[in-house]
């Protein structure tokens, strides 16, 4: 049942009231919700959401979907991600909606029902009305979750699932209903189908029923029904990926990351300024007041003189629960190369909720303690001691509030940036007014094109064309070139100003137009305002150097044999590199690993036959590419 103070309207923070005002709380809680989604529809009010490279994915599957071409994504079958976000998107068609655009207001709807629902389960838990309204409108007011929700990312929506999972597993273990752990797994099964780590909350779930105190045998039954619910669905998709791709969840070889390197990237994300202000300080406050709360309970239990502490436990742990599986299962993943990217500010987003909730009820159990310690007489009154609570109450009401003053400052800096389209995404000023874009659109090109820009090509150029992305470096044009040649016909489109996802700096950018201007291979073909169009030449010959060479010497027994990519090619991948001996005629054997894997000693054993080296590499499209040998 819900959590009721004792009537105590003074103070500086009052408790709610014995008969309860639904029609207040409802109104201060869609204030709170409606704030929250508010902000989103004001930032993507004059140029829509942001894009990254995950969200032009979820768009162009969700656009094959509406066309009746199923689940593929742009570079074929759609199996790195999960499905039910692309889904959603794809529903905007009942309205008419082209997925991009009803991305924004589906993450706005998305963020502000999270708020309803994190506020609705602090309502239930929380005795100060202070904090309850305090941390709504924090959440409200995050700059790391309206950011998600102002991207076409799937974050919004896994958050969402993640904290309705959480408030019904809470009910679940209070009152025990078999009612709120179907519901439970549903949202669960959701989360999963969003995002792959949503495999967390079953194993947070888990853990918890595991420690209810309950029968051994109902015990083992409410996880297997939980389970069976949770995960079924997600599995199912993923024996789908393993049966059209042969892997449940995509080919990833990106190189893994050491775990001081996570831990560094951690610290950053924490004290930079949106978690900071916002998540950080506020979590830092509240373990300071439960250290204060542990230590005054263990004083006047040595005097005799304890309160019982009154703390909402089952939501903490709760929160805390999904909090450390979320976090070990991102660290372990990072590990072993699941990552494309670093410790992204995104990735950590989904246990923004769950950490304040823990703030809140650490900080909301204190001061219940500290009231309740003095109401009570139990201990005896000293000289000062009054004055001493409320100077603390006063600091901790003056804390809080600059934290909510500082969380407008930040919302206030960055709204203008998104109105002024200078955020990251491909609505932007320039590509609506874009001349170079519009002259693609009407030409229609067929075959591939390369630029600058792949992914405003990708969102805006339809038609039968394949678009991919100019490398950085000026050197590996030709290769980019040659990776191409033969898919038709290939331009070459180069715009004033890039879409700022692709890496490169401004410098190299202007280097590879001055590159383009000179390159024999192509022709120049429309020259705009804001960029160029070049044309390969028909019938030119790309005679390119072998993509790995080797030690120039011969190889001599005991001595050090490498060899190498050639760079212009692409870049290597984390797989070792694989050595044999033998010949075509009687076949190849394997030779055993040695460090580094790109050298290789020859023993007396491999006199007479032949040496070859093959390794996987992706090439400048980032498309992995089978071994090659030298």
């Amino acid at each position: 049942m819900p959590h009721h103070g004792s009537g105590k309207k003074k103070g500086w923070f009052p408790e709610w009231a014995a008969t309860r005002r639904p029609g207040r709380f409802t109104l201060l809680l869609a204030a709170a919700a409606g704030l929250g989604a508010g902000l989103v529809f004001l930032r993507l009010a004059s140029y829509g959401p942001g894009m990254l490279s995950d969200g032009l994915t979820y768009i162009m599957t969700a656009r094959n979907l509406l066309a009746g071409d199923g689940l593929d994504g742009y570079w074929g079958q759609y199996v790195y991600l999960p499905p039910l976000y692309p889904v959603m998107l794809a529903g905007g068609g009942l309205f008419g909606l082209d997925p991009y655009a009803f991305a924004g207001p589906l993450n706005a709807v998305l963020f502000g029902l999270t708020v309803l629902a994190a506020g609705w389960w602090l309502r239930r838990h929380l005795h100060s009305r202070f904090l309850w309204l305090w941390g709504c409108f924090s959440i409200a007011l995050a700059p790391p979750l309206t950011e998600i929700a102002s991207h076409a990312l799937s974050e919004s929506a896994f958050i969402l699932f993640v904290t309705l999972a959480l408030t019904q597993i809470d009910a679940h273990l209070r009152s025990g209903g078999r009612a709120a752990l179907v519901r439970a797994a549903a949202f669960s099964a959701l989360a999963c189908l969003t995002r792959y780590m949503g495999v967390s909350v079953i194993l947070a779930v888990v853990a918890l029923l595991l420690a209810a105190r309950v029968a051994p045998r109902e015990k083992m039954k409410r996880i297997a029904v939980y389970t069976l619910i949770a995960a079924a669905p997600v599995g199912l998709w993923m024996l789908r990926n393993f049966l059209v791709v042969g892997s449940m969840t995509g080919e990833r070889w990106r190189a893994p990351y050491s775990f001081p390197f996570i831990v560094d990237e951690a610290l950053r994300i924490a004290v930079g300024g949106w978690w900071l202000v916002g998540l950080t300080a506020p979590v830092l406050l509240a373990l300071v007041m439960a250290a204060c709360h542990a230590f005054s309970y263990r004083s006047d239990w040595k005097r005799g003189a304890a309160v019982a502490p009154d703390v909402a436990w089952g939501p903490l742990h709760v929160c805390t629960g999904f909090t450390l599986a979320y976090l070990v299962l991102l660290v372990a993943v990072m590990m072993l190369g699941g990552v494309w990217h670093g410790l992204e500010w995104r990735f950590v987003s989904p246990v923004h909720v769950p950490l304040l909730l823990t703030a809140l009820l650490l900080m909301d159990g204190a001061l219940r303690y500290a009231r309740t310690r003095a109401s009570r007489g139990t201990v005896p009154p000293r000289r000062g001691s009054q004055t001493t609570r409320d100077a603390l109450a006063a600091v901790l009401t003056l804390a809080l509030s600059l934290q909510a003053v500082g969380l407008v400052v930040l919302q206030a800096r960055a709204i203008p940036l998104w109105i002024a389209g200078e955020k990251r995404g491909f609505v932007t000023p320039r590509w609506g007014k874009s001349e170079s874009l519009r002259y693609v659109l009407e030409a229609a090109l067929t075959g591939a094109t390369l630029s600058n820009a792949p992914g405003v090509m990708r969102l805006y150029a339809h038609g039968p064309a394949r678009h991919y992305g100019l490398p950085c470096d000026p050197d590996r044009l030709r290769s980019a070139l040659w990776n191409v040649f033969g898919a038709g016909d290939v331009h070459v489109l180069y715009f004033s100003e890039g879409d700022g996802w692709r890496g490169c700096s401004r410098q190299q950018d202007d280097d590879l137009r001055e590159r383009l201007t000179r390159e024999p291979l192509l022709e120049l073909v429309a020259k705009r305002a804001d960029g160029e169009v070049y044309r390969l030449r028909e019938h030119e010959p790309l005679d390119l150097p072998p993509a790995m060479f080797r030690s120039t010497e011969a190889p001599v027994v005991g001595k050090p044999f490498a060899s190498f990519l050639n760079k212009s090619h692409g870049r290597r991948l984390p797989d070792p590199w694989r050595w044999e001996k033998g010949n075509e005629a009687d076949g190849w054997t394997s030779l055993p690993v040695q460090q580094p894997t790109y050298v290789y000693t020859p023993t007396a054993a491999d006199v007479g036959h032949r040496l070859r080296a093959s390794m996987y590499y992706a090439d400048q499209l980032g498309n992995r590419v089978n071994p090659i040998v030298a």
